[in-house]
């Protein structure tokens, strides 16, 4: 089996170039990575990762050196056309279903190439479980470790770009600050690509301020992308310290499908955060100082430690939308050096968020 995982991954990534030599492998978890380069130039191409399932199929993704990613499926009784197209239905957890075509590029292996907008490629860094289906069968994928994974491949990408350049014909693009979903072709309705627009950055930051200064939060420090936590990565503006973290992010029109997606994202990951503890959350539509939030309100518990997250999503004048968020650590004595962040009620913070950027 190992030999046929790695023969895939060699075939996986051979799409990228004519021919391809392994330059790099690491392990992540189930996950095994490798790097390639073009053997005619010697210059790098894609970096692809597999993890093999109980059901016998094999799950690859692959980022390229301009962060477009692709996911494929391999298994040893396959036998499909070489060259076929395979229309797929795919979602992740409970998700809309997207429709996406596959390319049988051997008789046991399929790779479909997925959409460059940011929404994707954070419900699969955050989701649980990946559902397919080819129109005859169902195939469930669990997503163990994909955050960082994603955050490997693009850490893959970055360091073997700067060793050996990148392979003619393949697409050269700035390395991404943090991870794949943050650099991207630009285009103005792609979400991944806003990660990077210093204007959005710049906004957000204003606003970030003008939060914490509403609402008489002191003592958190601006976080740079590379001083953050993996979950954090890619945000337009986080500041924090031990007990408290805040968050601003933009979502230009047409970068995100819906604020319940969004929402219900949001309340997912922090649930799938909560493995071990009492988990609960709510969510729901109020007022503030004349203006409509979508807030949530999501709680962790287990012994000594509680977290408290909130969330609220407003319109922004200019389209789209702001997301702020507070992330509030509690460890009691039992747990360690205690932490508990200064008071703040549920009222300060959305009035805040209401009045933070007008």
């Amino acid at each position: 089996m190992k030999l046929l995982v790695i023969a895939c991954l060699t075939l996986f990534a051979g799409l990228a170039s004519a021919k391809a030599a392994i330059v790099e492998n690491f392990r992540l978890g189930g996950w095994n990575g490798s790097a390639f380069t073009d053997d005619q130039s010697g210059r790098f191409s894609t970096c692809v990762a597999s993890a093999t399932y109980k059901s016998g199929i094999t799950l690859y993704v692959q980022v390229d050196t301009s962060y477009n990613w692709a996911i494929g499926f391999s298994a040893p009784h396959w036998n499909m056309p070489v060259g076929s197209d395979i229309p797929l239905q795919y979602r992740i957890d409970r998700g809309g279903w997207q429709s996406g075509v596959a390319k049988a590029t051997s008789k046991d292996l399929a790779r479909m190439q997925m959409p460059e907008g940011g929404y994707i490629i954070t419900r699969f860094r955050r989701g649980r479980t990946l559902y397919v289906y080819d129109g005859a069968y169902n195939y469930e994928f669990r997503l163990t470790g994909t955050s960082r994974l994603m955050a490997r491949l693009a850490k893959c990408v970055e360091q073997n770009t700067a060793r050996y350049g990148v392979a003619p014909g393949v697409a050269n693009a700035a390395p991404a600050q943090g991870g794949l979903g943050q650099t991207a072709p630009a285009q103005s309705n792609n979400a991944s690509s806003t990660v990077g627009d210093p204007q959005l950055t710049v906004e957000a930051t204003q606003a970030l301020f003008n939060l914490m200064g509403n609402a008489g939060i002191s003592g958190l420090q601006l976080k740079p992308d590379g001083q953050r936590e993996e979950d954090l990565k890619g945000l337009h503006a986080v500041a924090a310290n031990e007990a408290r973290t805040l968050v601003a992010h933009i979502f230009p029109a047409g970068s995100y499908t819906s604020e319940e997606e969004l929402m219900s994202l949001s309340v997912a990951d922090s649930q799938k955060s909560c493995a071990e503890g009492s988990f609960s959350s709510s969510t729901e539509r109020v007022n503030q100082g004349g203006r409509d939030l979508y807030i949530s309100h999501a709680n962790c518990e287990a012994g000594d430690f509680q977290l408290i997250e909130r969330v609220a999503i407003l319109k922004r004048a200019a389209g789209g939308i702001f997301v702020y968020g507070v992330a509030d650590t509690y460890v009691g004595e039992g747990g360690g050096a205690p932490v508990s962040p200064p008071e703040l009620t549920d009222a300060t913070f959305y009035s805040a968020v209401a009045a933070a950027a007008q």
